[in-house]
């Protein structure tokens, strides 16, 4: 390696380093109560609704402490006001959070359904099945509140948004980790709440839904958010395209980071597009669109369909949907469809084929025969 290619990676190096801090400290779960009771330790709304522990998970981590079992670290990120936001440590806060009944709602209420549980029958303290906190003596409780927390503190530019998101996306790593777009939310939410809602507004459509069917864990895990995600990114590509730098996933997260906070872009055109897009295809009569035979529901046809369809959509809305029903069969049997899944090609390859293959596949000027 020669010399200034040395010393490029030396300075990249440093100024990474140089833009986070780390400090720790030992906290007593009390204090930490008292924290979160005063607004000083705050859960993103997108984040607290990972909170998925079942009540053995609860019951298992409440015992851990009681007989004084090391437990991980929690990590924070203190913003400007010197408030700590959670990164890492969820599941476990959540669940003494709960079990004090003080968990609040993202509207700051208590929240009830979550606070509102019993211990279940222990894998060591068996006689904790069926209690709750009013149910155990004093001293116990106590000890709970006295039981310390390693907490990581974690101080970086605000603005500096790539070096949040990894920081959430590598040690968000617990019982229920995190999607990528669930992520996303998180982090981009604390820029802008426009472009989240947005996205969440999409992803109610009626159409949009029955064409995916996606389980109750995908709804949970913002999965046609992400899907809304996925094609509104993809649609924009030309003018996105120095965003593609690798794989899809981390496209999408680069266009929402550009322009959760772009007042120039166009909310109303693209709601316009997205509607007319699923309107359509609803006319095909068709519950598989995405699906290949018997298959599973299928970014690869997802990403093909949605852009060359949107691209064209001023034509097939006019009276062309036979047309367009029997573009679809033709593409979900053709060659070039599996090659923009084959292995044989990176991510940021199979991505631009999608996109060039929706354009021109379904391009009435050009015939596919």
């Amino acid at each position: 390696m020669e010399l200034k290619d040395l010393e490029a990676l030396e300075n990249e190096f440093t100024e990474a380093r140089n833009s986070l801090v780390t400090d720790r400290l030992d906290m007593s779960f009390g204090e930490i109560i008292n924290m979160y009771q005063d607004g000083e330790i705050i859960i993103s709304p997108d984040f607290q609704r990972l909170f998925r522990w079942s009540d053995y998970q609860k019951t298992r981590f409440i015992e851990s402490v009681l007989l004084g079992i090391p437990i991980p670290p929690i990590f924070v990120s203190e913003n400007v006001e010197g408030k700590w936001e959670l990164v890492d440590g969820l599941q476990r806060l959540s669940t003494i959070f709960s079990f004090f009944c003080i968990l609040r709602d993202k509207e700051g209420n208590k929240d009830n359904e979550k606070n509102d549980w019993s211990l279940t029958e222990a894998d060591i303290i068996k006689s904790l099945d069926g209690k709750k906190k009013e149910d155990l003596p004093l001293k116990i409780v106590l000890n709970i509140k006295r039981a310390v927390c390693r907490v990581e503190i974690l101080r970086y530019n605000e603005k500096n948004n790539d070096l949040k998101y990894e920081l959430f996306n590598r040690l968000n790593t617990g019982g229920s980790t995190a999607t990528e777009q669930e992520i996303r939310n998180c982090i981009f939410r604390g820029v802008d709440n426009k472009f989240n809602d947005f996205l969440d507004k999409l992803s109610k459509n009626e159409i949009l839904y029955s064409l995916i069917l996606p389980s109750e864990r995908q709804e949970k895990e913002m999965f046609l958010q992400e899907i809304v995600l996925r094609f509104i990114s993809l649609y924009c590509y030309p003018d996105n395209e120095e965003l593609l730098k690798d794989n899809i996933s981390k496209y999408m997260t680069n266009f929402m980071k550009k322009n959760v906070s772009n007042k120039d872009f166009d909310y109303e055109r693209m709601e316009d597009l997205f509607e007319r897009l699923f309107s359509l295809l609803s006319k095909l009569e068709d519950g598989k669109v995405f699906r290949a035979g018997k298959g599973p529901f299928s970014t690869n046809l997802f990403d093909v369909i949605t852009i060359g369809v949107a691209k064209h959509i001023d034509y097939y809305e006019k009276g062309h949907i036979n047309t367009l029903k029997n573009i679809i069969e033709k593409l979900k049997g053709s060659e070039d469809l599996k090659n923009t899944a084959s292995w044989k090609t990176n991510s940021r390859e199979r991505s631009m084929k999608r996109i060039e293959l929706g354009d021109t596949f379904f391009n009435p000027c050009l015939k596919n025969d």
